[in-house]
This record gives C-alpha cells, structure tokens and sequence, in this order.
C-alpha cells in the first residue's frame, strides 16, 4: 500500500464513461489522504477501494493530474482479497 494525499486544486478526468461523483469521491480521497495499490506493471497508476467500489486511476508525475481509467463496483469476494493483500 502507498499512501497518496495531494494538495492544492486537483483535476480528476475520465479516459472512460465514468459518473461524476466516483470522480468527485477520488477527489476528496486524494485531498483527504488515501491508502491506494500501485500497480506493480506501470509506474504512478494506482487502485484505491472506497466502501465496495474500486478505481483505477493514473497520477502524472508532470502536471499531478489524475486520470480515471476504471471504475466498478467489486463484489464481496473481491473485497475479501483485496482487503488480505492490502494487510499482508
């Protein structure tokens, strides 16, 4: 887990269809501090798991702007897992 809090006005986008608010919850998320999964394969992408949703998202490292890529509700077995390798 990498702890992520960014400070000052964020810009939080879309690549995909993804509703307003999941992109305003990141935004509070980030501003507030969040415990977030960095994405072993590409550098400055991250997972954060709000409640029982996940979102995919990508922090350049030029401009700090955020780009959702994905967003989804998990179901409880995936909660599950993600919940022991964040704790592991």
């Amino acid at each position: 887990m990498t702890r992520i809090q960014l400070h000052g006005p964020l810009s939080v986008d879309a690549m995909a269809h993804t509703p307003r608010p999941v992109l305003d919850r990141l935004r509070e998320l980030l501003a507030e501090g969040v415990d977030a999964i960095p994405d072993d394969h590409r550098p400055n992408f991250y997972t954060v798991r709000d409640q029982d949703s996940h979102i995919y998202f990508y922090i350049s490292p030029v401009s700090a702007k955020v780009w959702v890529l994905e967003s989804h509700r998990a179901n409880a077995a995936a909660v599950s897992a993600l919940s022991a390798a964040g704790s592991a």
